[in-house]
């Protein structure tokens, strides 16, 4: 047996003991990233096993099949989080009247990157918008390595403070969500590693919900064509719904069939 075959083999088992899925891919990558990086494989696995995620050892992840570079003020996109590009881009479609499309709390820019790749066109203003310079910094990085530096117009700011809103307009977000007892009660791999701010959301998880519920309030008169779609916590649904009552609402699953996406056809 080979030396890189030995190796892969042993990341596999420590992948495996820290419940790792698609164990095959990322051996294959943490092997790689020994060897360009000429960082010994016992100290990546000694990360590993002290819970530390791969995609911060390594500093990118991928995203609907695009890299991206991750920080310690980014948070790790799931996989769920791709089912909210694939809504948000079936939306777009389905409204060939939307020309501007705006990510409320980018983070590292993966969903407005991803969707500005997939709609591929100049006629579309795209804006993400994050209350962290950390994030914005790593989401203008992100751009350029994607190629769309040129399109997408980030700004600090909060939510949509500062934002005009324009008719025909989508807007996404995925803003974070998970009850404070939830969060609590994470696994400490999330906990001592990612972003706090990135994902605790409050007592009912819903705390910047109602933050961005009130500045829409104040931002929708006289507007036309305007949709929300969001990525919540499946069990803070009901209050959700209770939150955005007075608008027109669909509530889409995620590939667990989990209720985890809402499309508010705010006017």
């Amino acid at each position: 047996m080979n030396k890189e075959i030995q190796d892969i083999y042993k990341i596999q088992k420590v992948l495996e003991k820290n419940g790792y899925f698609d164990i095959s891919r990322i051996s294959k990558e943490i092997y790689k990233f020994s060897e360009e990086r000429n960082i010994p494989l016992e100290i990546i696995l000694k990360d590993i096993d002290s819970g530390k995620p791969w995609e911060y050892i390594s500093g990118e992840c991928v995203f609907c099949d695009s890299r991206f570079l991750l920080n310690e003020h980014t948070l790790i996109p799931r996989i769920e989080t791709e089912d909210l590009v694939t809504i948000c881009y079936e939306e777009f479609l389905r409204n060939s009247k939307y020309t501007n499309i705006c990510d409320i709390g980018t983070g590292s820019g993966c969903i407005v990157i991803s969707l500005c790749k997939k709609i591929n066109s100049k006629d579309i203003s795209f804006i993400g918008t994050d209350i962290s310079k950390e994030a914005i910094d790593i989401a203008k990085k992100n751009s350029e390595i994607n190629g769309t530096e040129k399109d997408i117009n980030f700004v600090q700011t909060d939510l949509l403070g500062n934002i005009e809103i324009k008719d025909d307009t989508l807007l996404v977000a995925n803003l974070p969500y998970i009850p404070t007892d939830m969060y609590n009660s994470l696994d400490s791999s999330v906990k001592d590693f990612e972003p706090k701010n990135a994902l605790e959301g409050g007592d009912d998880g819903l705390e910047y919900y109602k933050e961005l519920q009130n500045q829409l309030k104040e931002n929708l008169n006289g507007k036309n064509n305007i949709c929300l779609i969001v990525e919540i916590e499946p069990s803070t649904l009901e209050d959700f719904k209770t939150l955005f009552k007075d608008y027109a609402l669909e509530v889409k699953k995620d590939f667990t069939d989990k209720e985890r996406f809402v499309l508010i056809h705010l006017c």
